[in-house]
């Protein structure tokens, strides 16, 4: 149901309600191949035959199981970048600049055992100082660089286009 819930939503978006309750309007294909009822029952046997389980836990309790020799990507809810893009409500609880912060410890924490890490957010301010400025995780390592990146997700197409954004990682950068 989730494969199918994100194949069929607007724009592949997974957003829950206040309640807990998946909260993404129809998307707008006609026909997606996701529809397909063979294929579909197929991915269903698949992940029965290998007992897949998708559980939900705070990222702190998952990054705990992280250690040396372990590559992580984070891809939490982007800290908004402007007074007017306020939207960080994903999940009931949401994502403010106090779990930005927390994913900050807990991503310094990981570096510290060892993990290689990999961390995608917006280009604003607060991810700014959290990362690029911070005197923390830069003795931890972690460097902070912009990037553009294409936005396929926003209410308005107009709006759907290339952004600044940060990737903030401990592994060394190599010359090709």
């Amino acid at each position: 149901m989730l494969i199918f819930l994100n194949r069929t939503g607007f724009n592949g978006l997974f957003r829950l309600n206040a309640s807990g309750a998946f909260n993404v309007p129809h998307g707008r294909n006609l026909n997606p191949r996701i529809c397909d009822e063979d294929n579909l029952r197929a991915w269903s046997r698949m992940l029965h035959r290998y007992a897949v389980q998708l559980d939900v836990y705070p990222f702190e309790v998952m990054l705990e199981r992280a250690g040396r020799g372990d590559f992580v990507y984070l891809d939490p809810p982007y800290a908004p970048v402007s007074g007017t893009a306020r939207f960080t409500s994903y999940t009931a609880d949401g994502f403010d600049a106090v779990a930005q912060a927390r994913l900050q410890r807990a991503v310094i924490q990981l570096t510290a055992r060892g993990a290689s890490i990999l961390l995608s957010n917006s280009a604003a301010p607060q991810i700014q100082a959290l990362y690029a400025l911070d005197r923390r995780a830069l003795k931890a390592g972690l460097h902070a660089s912009t990037v553009d990146a294409r936005r396929a997700i926003n209410s308005r197409a107009s709006s759907r286009g290339p952004v600044r954004e940060y990737l903030i990682t401990n592994v060394a950068r190599r010359s090709v």
